[in-house]
């Protein structure tokens, strides 16, 4: 007899996990968030065969999400550097505090990008329970 899943992943833990919108399984992206090799994100979903890219320059949108995603770390790095710092005055001890920020978080940021324009800004791509767990489709051919 052959067991079913009921259970399926939150939205949102999918998103954490960068995993696909559309079967919340396949991941989105080779290797880990702090690879050194860098950052590469899959072509299609190596579980449901959905292409990521939908049309070409599909993910200009993210670098404004990426953008806002900067302004956040910088408004945050820049609250908690003048209170660590007993309110320094000095521009410097900001700029380098913000430099070194977006230096260490542009592999989060490129990443969660991409995912935050999937799962929320794509309003046509939406979760298929049917996908979800177990491969459904056998020998997924997927473009070179």
């Amino acid at each position: 007899m052959e067991k079913t899943t009921t259970y399926t992943i939150s939205k949102f833990q999918a998103a954490r996990q960068c995993r696909c919108p559309r079967c919340r399984t396949g991941a989105m992206f080779a290797g880990s968030l702090l690879s050194l090799k860098g950052q590469k994100m899959a072509k299609y979903c190596p579980h449901c065969g959905l292409k990521f890219e939908m049309e070409p320059g599909f993910f200009y949108v993210s670098m404004f999400v990426s953008y806002a995603l900067n302004v956040a770390q910088f408004i945050s790095v820049c609250i908690a550097t003048y209170v660590l710092s007993g309110q320094s005055e000095s521009p410097w001890v900001y700029l380098i505090a913000c430099c070194l920020v977006a230096i260490l978080l542009a592999g989060f940021n490129f990443r969660y990008a991409r995912v935050i324009q999937l799962y929320w800004l794509t309003p046509n791509l939406r979760f298929n329970p049917t996908y979800y767990g177990q491969k459904k489709v056998k020998d997924i051919k997927l473009e070179a």
